[in-house]
């Protein structure tokens, strides 16, 4: 009995082994990175907290479903740069800027971030999504949320999201740390990127 034991389990051990050594290697699927931040229109939020508004927005108010959307995805410093973009360039296009955030301590996003934010876009009547739980940087795949980057998207007429330019600002732009000429600068291939389209 112990004899076929043994001859079982080095049996099991070498189709085991047999199987291990000949079998086909998967194939490693290289994804294009276009393809990647690809999203759909359907994959939004449905209500969104805006900026400076009482009440929440509905997707179909904010992003019509028929028109080209500039979507650009930023934390203090580059979204104080992001709203000055209609001041230095003739928009064609309507966008909406994201507060990316979600990654703040949950006291600090209730009590003193939409103050701050309200401040930031005082005098602009550009959109800003307050991105509390984080629903919009994670449909849109954004995981950087340091304070000096922007992410812009558009949002084509038939419903694709695409990632469209991802820049810089200078730390401290919320304090004045930039000058006009700076900014400006800042911007500028966002906007060359928006005549492409």
């Amino acid at each position: 009995m112990a004899n076929l034991l043994k001859v079982v389990f080095l049996g099991l051990i070498g189709f085991a082994l047999l199987v291990f050594f000949t079998a086909e290697k998967p194939k490693q699927i290289v994804a294009n990175e276009n393809v990647v931040n690809i999203v759909k229109y359907d994959s939004l939020p449905s209500i969104f907290e805006i900026v400076g508004k009482e009440d929440k927005v509905k997707k179909e108010d904010l992003f019509k479903k028929d028109e080209d959307t500039l979507i650009v995805v930023g934390n203090h410093d580059s979204l104080a740069v992001v709203k000055e973009l209609p001041k230095y360039f003739e928009l064609t296009k309507p966008y909406v800027m994201v507060a990316n955030i979600s990654a703040a301590p949950w006291f600090v996003k209730k009590m003193f971030i939409p103050g701050k934010l309200e401040e930031l876009n005082s005098g602009s009547n550009i959109p800003m999504i307050y991105d509390f739980e984080g629903e919009m940087v994670n449909v849109l795949n954004v995981t950087d949320n340091s304070k000096t980057k922007f992410i812009a998207f558009m949002l084509s007429k038939d419903g694709a999201i695409s990632k469209l330019y991802e820049g810089e600002v200078k730390e401290g732009a919320l304090d004045g740390s930039m000058t006009e000429e700076e900014k400006k600068k800042a911007l500028t291939p966002l906007f060359d990127s928006l005549k492409n389209i």
